[in-house]
């Protein structure tokens, strides 16, 4: 090979090694440059957490009753002679509502009324002939027996005729008759129903697990379809046994009525207020981020992001309460959770 040419291959060489030399040399600046480089931080939306007021409460469902209600029957069968009450109508304890024919129980009446005088002479005479000892004691005995037997009939008689006037019971609204006069009525028979609605009654049932936060005078609250309004009332019975079929407690509280608003059989939906705080930690729902087991949320401290595994409690539509793992004045990320992990750099677009 001729030296020229072992001299120009040498020159290409040289020089392709320091072409190769110098890129090498730029990649690595490049790659440091890269290294060096800030990322950019991921915008959020925080809160600064503070107490908050908040309440347990629990919505089931109920139904108006009548304080008092009772439906009106006879005690014996006759025919219906009288009828008193309106339909619909306000009675008073003790109105007579109904009279049943009782004839036959006035003539029977009458009847022992002149056996009673007669046995009474003849007890008055006995009793003068036992004095002077004209008869024997037992002699004198049958006709005071015969004397206390009618007495007995009468009173027998009385009762029955009693219950040819049928009363009302106790003040109430009387309903929709099923009788005329005319009708013969049995104990079987049903006449009309008498409702006390002043007050009324508000039955429901609650889960067993909160027997131990409900008790006697506790307020609840209600809403009756067809008002815009809540009612309010007070607790004053607790079924003291669980309904083994349901799991659940029957409750009962108690409303005024007094302008007669509510009536029975209304279907009702009972707020139950089962606990109350003013210094709770509350904080949006969707902060929370569901885990395999349990929940966590992103918290900022130190100027860093952390995970903080949390504990939840009562719930609002958008609310929840945590019961574990925050405390007042930490700083939460509400949003953007999906675009950090720990460490992240990020920047608050609002904090409240």
């Amino acid at each position: 090979m001729k030296k020229s040419t072992v001299w120009i291959i040498g020159v290409i060489g040289i020089i392709a090694l320091l072409i190769f030399l110098r890129q090498w040399n730029q990649q690595g600046i490049d790659n440091k440059m890269t290294a060096n480089k800030v990322k950019p931080a991921i915008l959020v939306e925080g809160r600064i957490l503070k107490p908050t007021a908040s309440s347990n409460i629990i919505n089931v469902s109920g139904t108006i009753m009548s304080n008092e209600e009772v439906m009106l029957q006879s005690q014996i069968a006759g025919v219906v002679t009288k009828v008193l009450f309106t339909e619909g109508s306000h009675v008073n304890q003790g109105d007579l509502l109904v009279k049943i024919d009782d004839a036959q129980f006035q003539a029977q009446l009458q009847k022992d009324e002149v056996l009673k005088q007669l046995d009474s002479i003849t007890e008055r005479r006995q009793k003068a002939n036992l004095v002077i000892n004209a008869i024997s004691e037992q002699d004198y005995d049958i006709a005071l027996n015969n004397l206390n037997a009618v007495k007995a009939d009468m009173k027998l008689i009385q009762v029955s005729i009693g219950y040819t006037n049928i009363r009302a019971p106790f003040d109430g609204i009387i309903g929709l008759k099923n009788i005329s006069n005319g009708s013969y009525v049995t104990p079987n028979v049903v006449i009309a129903n008498l409702e006390e609605t002043v007050p009324v009654k508000v039955d429901f049932y609650i889960p067993e697990k909160y027997i131990s936060q409900i008790q006697k005078e506790d307020i609840v609250n209600f809403s009756v379809t067809g008002y815009s309004e809540t009612f309010q009332g007070k607790v004053f019975a607790i079924d003291p046994k669980v309904d083994m079929s349901t799991g659940s407690i029957h409750v009962r509280a108690i409303y005024e009525n007094k302008d007669r608003r509510l009536f029975p059989g209304q279907f009702a939906t009972v707020s139950i207020v089962l606990s109350h705080s003013e210094s709770s930690i509350m904080i949006p729902t969707e902060a929370v981020i569901p885990k395999v087991i349990g929940q966590n949320i992103y918290i900022y401290k130190n100027g860093k992001v952390a995970s903080v595994p949390i504990s939840l409690g009562i719930r609002t539509d958008s609310m929840v309460e945590i019961t574990k793992g925050l405390h007042l004045g930490d700083t939460i990320i509400t949003r953007g959770t999906q675009l950090i992990y720990p460490n992240s750099i990020v920047k608050f677009n609002s904090l409240h």
